[in-house]
């Protein structure tokens, strides 16, 4: 039994520091053991074998008859209080009633004490424990025959012996704390080298200002002559530039400003010995000093190495108090230090270079602003703000509002100085005395871009290549190990090692391994995840191949490392090109669905020698080769009366690098702006109020405790550790990675999982039409010619043969239609016009017509590919029967009508169009003429404006678009969970009003008013699409409410109408009104996706291509893509389907909600461990028992936060959204209602606990126990109570957050926690209502000494128990007390299930959502 509590004394030691003085402890609200549960004074107990204090006095003479002292004849009565042979030195400094005090310690009233005989251990019949002193003197006294002790006998350090006091007794107070010497080896050595570290800083500090003297010089004459150089830097005011150079980029091209960055700034270092010895040096000591924490753990487990192995405390000279109060001095410095050297990181090392202009320096540090991108709700209240600003400033002071990059500057083979930033090459220019990116202006004109066909020079490449860099986008994957470390060096991870390292030497580490899995656990998901998207990123972004390229006017084979702007490239089928390039001679078809999203390979057609200017944004985009596609086939053309004539398939550089549209998204997304969400912004205010409840509780601990300094602080260690769990971040990182595992399951792939929290908020989704709400391809509907000489439309017919020939010829030309080994590449428009034509190509542009057609064979002269900005194409074909030239225009029917001769425009045309276009046809328009020339060579000299003049109107071609078999589906799902759906489109008004219609994203029986304008100078025209009525004014219509409280009209506009809007600046009154917005470009539709951003959270969903701009700007972007993963958006579905969307939101709401779940959960255990527990604990001076310690955070709180993330989605969507604002209503309510029915019921178990007959009378107090017995502080019916209690409330809060069937599967459907949760229900009743057993005696529960037990016949056990440490010898409480205390506990539990069920998430939130509605966004749905 001995060895067995020696073993738990080097196991554990002392408990947390709050035992330690136990014995001091008293309740301060009542007396222990005096009234029984009826008033009653107790029946005392009788105490046996109470050790008696020495009985003092100054002469042996004074000492009671029966205390006199009679020693042998020889020997001597020494101060020891025994008999020797002779009193030495040493023996008589063991003298009992000096107290262990000597010297000066020793008060001079104590000098000449004596003892006399000590006095056996004695019985106190009726022993009061609230005057445990005063009894124990009496009985003690009477042993010793002394009648009267009120006056003849004093206290040490109270009475001392004079006047009537003859004796004393040596109650000595407890003996001061042994203290250092501060002369000890390793005092000496922690001087040495922190006062070495210190007085090295302090010469680096002198000697950087002396030596920047010269910079600063050189900064104030720049300044003279108005030159911005970089700023200084001082040890007091890190990172601050006083002056700065700026990089905005010396722009040669158009997308230099990609590369600009206005307001950063630049600064030049060089390093030096002194001040990087310096920097290893503070690393050092930081270990050191972490060393040092650990050695101090080891001395306190007794396990250091050599002679003082298994000796506790040794180096505090075996003083646990000292211990204690040294650890928690190297535990502050260790963590003040890791903290400053956190918040210094960015600037640390720069510091300890030399400051230098940048043109001189080794490295250049890139200070650029961090703008953070705002995801939020709703505005911040009047609290949110003033902790904003608080948190904005100190931000500012610690120079945490930007980012500090330092990059090593390189030079050129050349001698030029570079340094590469985000990928990019800035180069140092002599002449602007500035670094900039440089970019290379090969001209807009065609015949000048077609005149550089005969490519570079290897002077001038070499030249180009020096500035511009590697055409390669090096993405740097760190290994797992630096992937990990760099994880683990943010804040949280710091503030978890330093909380969880005093677990760890609290004896306490069995729970502080526990957290430590669980957060290497999560940590690891977290490194994972973002190295696969790295990894992912960097096969995306990196490719190198060899290619032909034209140089010195030879070609070589090279790397496409080496391409440089202005190089002539050769393209070749199956080849990936790397920069962006424009064709020059030659046919390409490209697949470009690695970019955009969008599978349908893309014909591309070479420039055409004219006096046109190329455009990649505009017609010159059919001529642009983008870095990342896939050449799918490449054909030189021999041949050609308007482009370059080649035996090969050429191509000129334009953009390399990063300057490239590829290297641009790649760019964007290596180096993103922060993201700040609402729970971001928010969980600032609860650090805030946690920090202050746990000074609260600390305040009432040390009240209720009156114990130690270092007690205290220790309780505040562990109430902070408890309150601001380490745990947190784990547990909301957990929901975020399972939805994203999800997510991937159903074909959604994340390369941004920050998003997941994002698009669990999303109340606006703009969505594309074709190939979003609609099917890939448009289908063939029919056609309806013009009579050409009467002008008016004739029958509709959808069978081609039945129209006259030139429909038919126009039918089968005027497309830009490819053969690629027999499969039709092309716009999915034109080739299901290819295909209702029924003819076939030969030798690529050569057409036959289908047999039994009148059409002979068609040889296509010259093409004009369509182009979004003239909104048309156009085509010259030459009738091989006759020879005759034909020119066919095709194009939107607006634009069709303004370049055609007004008198072949019928009278109808805009009505019969909109008609069409009103029934969901997609409407083109044919244009014909017949060109007099018949020398095709002529034709190429002719520009496409003078051939598409003066043609007339042939017919209108109209396609239908078909709804996806889900469309209206998914539309109405979405709408069910309050995401209000607008449709962003390219197509006509008419059509997407049509399909708006159709799918429901317009309610039925909408009146729709459309808006539109010829230019955005012009007014807007409202007509109402029904009716055809023009609508004056459109404010009575949307004042018009109908049932919902929202206007019964509904608006659409087109592009120029939108524009319109933007610049009268009606736009910001009727954005929410409009549901369609149409004929948009690119650009509108990144406008149209902003707007709504600023109203709420956006989600944008198209199928890539024109729709990547505003994938990338939305909060929230998915990319229906046939891929696995695309750099186009954060989200990517293979599932080309709105349901991608359905299944978005569902998962990332419920990776929300559980997000949020967790963190409830471990709030709430936060409030009972440092709130009534550990009240209590200080209260009755008791402690829960080891075990039960480790039941508690090793499997309630770590399993059940791990079993809650594994609740699926609901099924269907929610009318709400899941909160997001810890702060809100909801999270309040949840979490302070569960938290003070746990508080009531925890102090009302109390109450029914002191009107317990067998608990009266039996409480626990210190005067009866052992207080050194730390481990056996749980020996009682007090911990007894709240052990229960506790436990059953630590399991109930990882149940309550469970519900929630709005967003996450229902409670009854997460197996996992339901059998977490049954067995810890089913443990801890077993505990409470069975007899003494093996799993109670375990917890020292419901248990007592061995013999006891058998005395209250329960048997005698079977297995060990350690005498109990009270005297009653047990805590077993009666049967029907522990079924009372079942049910109660159960009633707890109850309550809060209650509280969750009815008034969080039942009918009291929803008649308050309805009577107290919170101010967010009100849309039509």
């Amino acid at each position: 039994m001995a060895s067995s509590v020696i073993m738990r004394i080097l196991y554990r030691a002392t408990v947390i520091a709050q035992l330690v003085a136990l014995a001091a402890a008293f309740q301060v609200w009542h007396d222990v053991n005096r009234y029984d549960a009826h008033g009653n004074e107790c029946v005392y107990r009788e105490k046996k074998d109470v050790v008696c204090s020495q009985l003092c006095v100054t002469k042996l003479d004074d000492c009671p008859a029966s205390l006199q002292p009679d020693c042998p004849a020889g020997q001597s009565f020494c101060a020891d209080g025994a008999c020797h042979d002779k009193c030495t030195e040493d023996i008589q400094a063991k003298n009992p009633c000096h107290c262990s005090r000597a010297g000066n310690k020793l008060p001079a009233e104590a000098h000449d004490l004596v003892p006399c005989l000590s006095i056996p251990n004695v019985t106190i019949q009726q022993f009061h424990p609230w005057k445990s002193e005063n009894d124990i003197r009496s009985a003690c006294g009477r042993e010793a025959n002394i009648t009267d002790q009120s006056t003849t006998v004093g206290v040490w350090g109270k009475t001392w012996i004079g006047g009537s006091v003859s004796a004393l007794w040596a109650e000595c107070p407890r003996a001061p704390a042994p203290n250092y010497t501060y002369g000890e080896s390793y005092w000496i050595a922690t001087y040495a080298v922190n006062g070495a570290l210190a007085v090295l800083i302090l010469v680096w500090s002198l000697y950087k200002g002396a030596a920047e003297q010269h910079v600063r010089a050189a900064m104030a004459k720049s300044a003279a002559i108005g030159e911005k150089l970089a700023g200084t830097e001082s040890m007091s005011d890190i990172g601050k530039a006083v002056e700065s150079k700026s990089l905005n980029g010396m722009s040669l091209a158009d997308n230099a400003s990609e590369h600009a960055m206005p307001n950063s700034r630049l600064s030049g270092y060089r390093d030096h010995l002194l001040g990087t010895a310096c920097v290893w040096s503070i690393a050092g000591v930081a270990m050191l000093w972490i060393c040092f924490l650990g050695v101090w753990t080891a001395d306190y487990y007794g396990s250091l190495p050599g002679k003082y192995h298994g000796t506790l405390y040794s180096l505090a000279y075996e003083s646990d108090f000292l211990e204690l109060a040294t650890f928690l001095i190297i535990w502050g410095i260790t963590f003040i230090m890791l903290i400053v050297l956190y918040v210094l990181k960015p600037h640390l090392r720069n510091y300890f270079r030399l400051l230098m202009l940048p043109s001189e320096g080794q490295y250049v540090c890139v200070v650029r602003p961090l703008h953070e991108v705002k995801a939020t709700e709703e505005k911040p209240n009047v609290l949110q703000r003033y902790v904003n600003a608080l948190t904005d400033r100190l931000t500012i002071l610690l120079c945490r509002d930007k980012e500090y990059t330092t990059c090593l500057v390189e030079t050129t083979t050349e001698g030029r100085i570079f340094f590469t930033y985000q990928c990019t090459r800035y180069v140092y220019s002599d002449k602007t005395q500035q670094y900039a990116p440089y970019e290379f202006d090969l001209g807009t004109a065609h015949r000048g871009l077609i005149g550089q066909a005969d490519g570079l020079s290897s002077a001038d490449a070499a030249y180009r290549l020096e500035l511009t860099g590697p055409n390669f986008i090096q993405v740097r994957v760190p290994g797992l190990f630096e992937a990990a470390a760099r994880e683990l060096v943010s804040f949280f991870y710091i503030y978890q090692f330093i909380f969880l390292w005093a677990f760890y030497f609290y004896a306490y580490y069995q729970v502080g391994l526990v957290d430590t899995g669980v957060i290497i656990i999560s940590a690891s998901i977290k490194v994972m995840l973002r190295l696969q998207s790295e990894r992912r990123l960097k096969h995306m972004a990196e490719h190198e191949e060899m290619v032909a390229v034209r140089r010195d006017g030879k070609w070589v084979e090279m790397s496409t490392r080496n391409l440089v702007p202005g190089d002539v490239i050769e393209i070749v089928t199956g080849a990936h090109i790397s920069c962006d390039c424009v064709l020059i001679s030659g046919m390409a078809i490209m697949n470009e669905s690695s970019l955009t999203g969008e599978p349908t390979p893309v014909s591309k057609r070479p420039l055409r020698i004219d006096d046109g200017n190329y455009s990649p944004t505009g017609a010159g985009k059919m001529s642009t080769l983008f870095a990342g596609t896939v050449v799918s086939q490449a054909q030189a053309v021999l041949q050609s009366t308007d482009s370059l004539e080649s035996d090969r398939v050429l191509a000129l550089v334009r953009f390399t690098g990063t300057s490239s549209d590829k290297g641009q998204l790649v760019r964007r997304i290596l180096f993103p702006n922060p993201i700040s969400f609402i729970f971001n912004e928010q969980m600032r205010i609860v650090v805030c109020i946690l920090v202050l409840y746990s000074v609260f509780v600390m305040v009432m601990a040390t009240y209720m405790y009156k114990g130690d300094s270092v007690a205290v602080a220790f309780y505040g260690i562990f109430a902070i550790a408890q309150l601001l769990s380490p745990l947190l971040p784990a547990a909301l990182v957990i929901g975020q990675s399972i939805a994203a595992t999800r997510l991937r399951k159903k074909q959604i792939y994340c390369v941004d999982p920050q998003r997941i929290m994002t698009a669990g908020k999303v109340q606006i989704l703009a969505t594309d039409k074709t190939g979003t709400l609609t099917k890939e391809g448009l289908e063939f509907y029919g056609v309806q010619q013009v009579l050409g000489q009467q002008a008016r439309f004739g029958e509709f017919t959808s069978e081609l043969k039945r129209s006259d020939e030139l429909m038919q010829m126009g039918m089968a030309s005027c497309h830009a239609v490819k053969d690629l080994n027999g499969q039709l590449i092309g716009n999915p428009v034109d080739i299901e016009q290819w295909v209702a034509s029924g003819c076939a190509l030969e030798q690529g542009e050569t057409i036959v017509p289908p047999k039994g057609s009148a059409l002979g064979t068609l040889r296509v002269v010259r093409r004009f590919e369509f182009v979004h900005a003239r909104a048309s194409m156009s085509v010259v074909v030459q009738d091989e029967r006759s020879g005759q030239l034909h020119v066919f225009v095709k194009g939107s029917f607006e634009r069709l009508k303004a370049i055609s001769n007004a008198s072949s425009v019928p009278g109808d045309y805009d009505t019969v169009c909109a008609d069409l276009a009103r029934e969901g046809g997609y409407v083109l328009a044919f244009a014909h003429k017949a060109l007099a020339a018949s020398d095709p060579a002529d034709v190429g000299r002719v520009a496409q404006d003078q051939l598409e003049s003066g043609c007339d109107l042939a017919g209108l071609l109209v396609f239908k678009n078909m709804l996806k078999h889900d469309t209206a589906e998914a539309i109405a799902e979405l709408k069910r969970g309050s995401t209000r759906v607008v449709e962003v489109t390219g197509d006509t008004s008419l059509t997407g009003i049509y399909i708006a219609r159709q799918c429901g994203i317009i309610p039925p029986d909408s009146r729709v008013l459309l808006g539109e304008c010829a230019s955005p100078a012009e007014e807007i025209q409202w007509v109402d699409v029904d009716t055809r009525e023009a609508v004056a004014d459109i404010q009575p219509y949307l004042s018009q409410l109908g049932p919902d409280g929202f206007p019964t009209a509904e608006l659409a506009v087109g592009g120029c109408a939108f524009e319109r809007l933007c610049t009268t600046g009606e736009v910001a009154s009727l954005l929410l009104h409009i549901r369609v917005f149409a004929r948009m470009k690119p650009s509108d539709k990144v406008r149209c996706v902003q707007l709504h951003m600023e109203r709420g959270t956006t989600a944008m969903c198209g199928d890539g291509g024109n729709d990547s701009p505003a994938l990338r700007a939305a909060h929230v972007g998915i990319a229906l893509s046939s891929g696995e993963a695309s750099i186009v958006a954060p989200f990517s579905s293979a599932n080309r389907s709105m349901m991608a969307c359905v299944e978005l939101l569902r998962q990332s709401r419920a990776g929300l909600a559980t997000s949020f779940a967790n963190f409830t959960a471990l709030i709430c255990y936060g409030q009972i461990m440092s709130g009534m527990l550990k009240m209590a604990t200080f209260y009755f001076a008791i402690s829960l028992t080891e075990n039960l310690w480790m039941l508690i955070d090793g499997a309630v709180a770590t399993g059940l936060m791990l079993t809650i993330s594994l609740s699926g989605p609901a099924k269907r969507l929610a009318p709400h959204r899941p909160t997001s604002r810890i702060l809100g209503p909801q999270m309040l309510a949840s979490v302070g209602g569960v938290v003070l029915m746990n508080w009531l019921f925890s102090a009302l178990s109390y109450v029914w606990l002191f009107r317990q007959d067998w608990f009266r009378c039996n409480e626990h107090s210190t005067a009866e126990s052992d207080a050194t017995k730390w481990w056996l502080q749980g020996d009682n019916y007090e911990a007894s109570i709240m052990s229960f209690v506790c436990a059953f409330q630590f399991i109930n809060n990882g149940f309550v957050v469970n519900y929630g069937y709005l967003y996450r599967a229902r409670w009854y459907r997460n197996y996992a926690l339901l059998v977490v949760w049954g067995f810890l229900m089913a443990f801890v009743s077993y505990m409470l209502l069975a007899d003494p057993s093996r799993v109670g005696c375990a917890f020292r529960l419901n248990c007592g000494t061995a013999e006891v037990l058998e005395s209250l016949g329960y048997g005698k056990p079977t297995w060990n128990i350690e005498p109990y440490n009270n005297p009653l010898g047990h805590n077993v409480i009666p049967k029907a007390s522990r079924y009372e205390l079942w049910g109660y506990c159960l009633g707890n539990m109850l309550a809060a299930n209650l509280w969750q069920v009815v008034v969080i998430n039942g009918p009291v939130r929803n008649w308050l959502r309805k009577k107290m509605p919170l101010s967010r966004l009100k849309v039509k749905l």
